[in-house]
């Protein structure tokens, strides 16, 4: 059970880091892009700060959800493990 909670949690945080690296930045009301395609034609410094932390955001959200469901399998594994050799 707790490996299931654990991968479900970790796959939201990946579906939400994606979520959050497509959805575009405004800075004011200047279109910034997105985390993965910064609009071309922007002066840089408009947009730095909240792409970079949006990037920040999205890495988090991104790790986050690999080490939990990283977690969540090594879980469903020692489970599987314990057992296998206890019924031996």
């Amino acid at each position: 059970m707790l490996s299931k909670v654990l991968g479900a949690v970790g796959v939201v945080l990946l579906i939400v880091g994606v979520v959050f690296a497509v959805r575009p930045v405004h800075a004011g009301d200047d279109s910034c892009g997105s985390v993965f395609q910064p609009d071309e034609g922007i002066t840089p410094m408009q947009c730095d700060a909240r792409l970079s932390s949006r990037g920040d955001l999205v890495t988090g959200f991104g790790a986050g959800g690999a080490a939990l469901i990283v977690t969540a399998v090594a879980a469903a594994a020692i489970r599987e493990r314990r057992t296998r050799v206890s019924s031996a």
